[in-house]
């Protein structure tokens, strides 16, 4: 087990080496001269070549671009992203305190989602063709086609214009939670239930599924104890892949609901060029998703060791 996992951490390494450079390369994309571009975000006006230069030598900008990276990494390696040129406070700093209300917004959806999908993935798969399979299905079609933004402005028109039961925007209370989350798991869950659906009714005309219906065991029997685990590594590797889709929809629902998290931090930097902040998010988003594709894999090989043995 120690062996197989050694070797997965091995080979993320190139990718966090590149995912380090395309986040750091991110200060260069705009035309011109970075300096003067940073000089001129900082202090509102036309530079002067003199301010321009100092700033060079003092950012360590006028170094080789190979060396500019490796003290960039060297530093993040530590937790190091610079000073937001927004408000002069350390990028760590800020991320430290919209990480919360990221966490809160993102654990919540993460759990009512993939619970609801698997619920209702399983009742697909026990009455299939049936008005229960059938209402599932239309729900999941729908809950994949509407864009979350139109979903969460609709959710306020109802929710907190029309009638008044729920907050709009802001941060603070559980019902500041609940059009968020509600917004935010709905095209995922969508998504998950169809996808858990369409494995379990795969695996279920397998041999070894009739075989044990042949036994006697009862619909119900079969799908919980041998289809829903032989489904697993499949369903969880769909699920890991989901994570890049809910960091997305984080920006897109934090934005809609003014809430204080990552995603509306991530927003903002971008229209202000507040580009350390958004080389900070862009990497730890990466290194997140390829974290937790890390503990997915190792989770193969705890559910089925055969693939810890034959890799």
């Amino acid at each position: 087990m120690i062996k197989y996992i050694s070797k997965r951490i091995i080979h993320i390494i190139p990718v966090l080496i590149g995912v380090s450079f395309i986040s750091f390369s991110l200060l260069y994309v705009f035309p011109g001269d970075t300096a003067e571009l940073i000089v001129m975000i900082n202090t509102g006006t036309e530079p002067s070549p003199e301010m321009v230069e100092k700033f060079r030598a003092e950012s360590g900008l006028d170094k080789p671009l190979h060396i500019q990276y490796i003290n960039w990494l060297s530093k993040a390696i530590r937790g190091d992203f610079g000073t937001s040129w927004s408000s002069g406070e350390p990028v760590m700093n800020e991320i430290m305190e919209r990480l919360p209300a990221s966490a809160k917004l993102f654990f919540s959806t993460f759990a009512i989602s993939v619970g609801f999908a698997f619920l209702l993935g399983i009742l697909s798969t026990l009455y299939k063709d049936k008005i229960i399979d059938h209402a599932c299905r239309i729900w999941s079609l729908l809950g994949i086609s509407i864009p979350n933004f139109w979903l969460g402005l609709v959710l306020i028109w109802i929710f907190a214009v029309h009638f008044h039961l729920l907050p709009a925007f802001g941060y603070g209370s559980m019902e500041h939670l609940i059009l968020p989350v509600l917004t935010w798991s709905m095209s995922f869950m969508a998504i998950k239930t169809r996808f858990i659906r369409t494995t379990l009714l795969e695996i279920m005309n397998e041999d070894y599924i009739t075989t044990a219906k042949a036994k006697g065991l009862s619909e119900k029997a079969v799908v919980l104890k041998h289809v829903l685990r032989n489904a697993m590594i499949p369903i969880i590797t769909y699920l890991a892949l989901g994570m890049s889709h809910l960091i997305i929809g984080s920006v897109i629902v934090e934005t809609v609901f003014a809430w204080p998290g990552l995603g509306s931090f991530l927003v903002k930097s971008v229209f202000t060029r507040d580009f350390p902040v958004v080389q900070a998010l862009i990497f730890l988003s990466a290194v997140l998703i390829i974290g937790v594709n890390l503990v997915v894999d190792i989770l193969y090989a705890l559910i089925d060791p055969r693939i810890r043995y034959s890799d």
